[in-house]
């Protein structure tokens, strides 16, 4: 039951980050895709920092290294996080240019 449940949450946090990394221009799908997949990448370094700073501030406090599963989830909650606000920003100079 554990393995399953989290399995759905890892899953449920993913999607969540996708649909935040989301760029979409209305009626120009490929400038959407190339523009989704250029903020994922752009981003994903940035989001790999953290994940290591946060495992060795864990590893530091708990004195051992977090599982996989652990570290995919930190690094989807901040990714999360980040592709919220900045996907706030692309809407509003989206729809606020002219």
């Amino acid at each position: 039951m554990g393995k399953i449940r989290e399995t759905l949450t890892l899953t449920i946090i993913a999607a969540f980050y996708l649909l935040c990394s989301l760029r979409y221009f209305p009626g120009r799908p490929a400038e959407s895709l190339v523009s989704t997949l250029q903020e994922l990448l752009i981003v994903a370094p940035f989001l790999v920092g953290g994940t290591l700073i946060a495992k060795g501030i864990i590893h530091r406090v708990g004195g051992e290294n977090p599982a996989w599963p652990k570290l995919l989830r930190i690094y989807l909650t901040l990714g999360l996080t980040v592709e919220f606000f900045l996907g706030l920003r692309h809407y509003y100079s989206i729809n606020l240019v002219g």
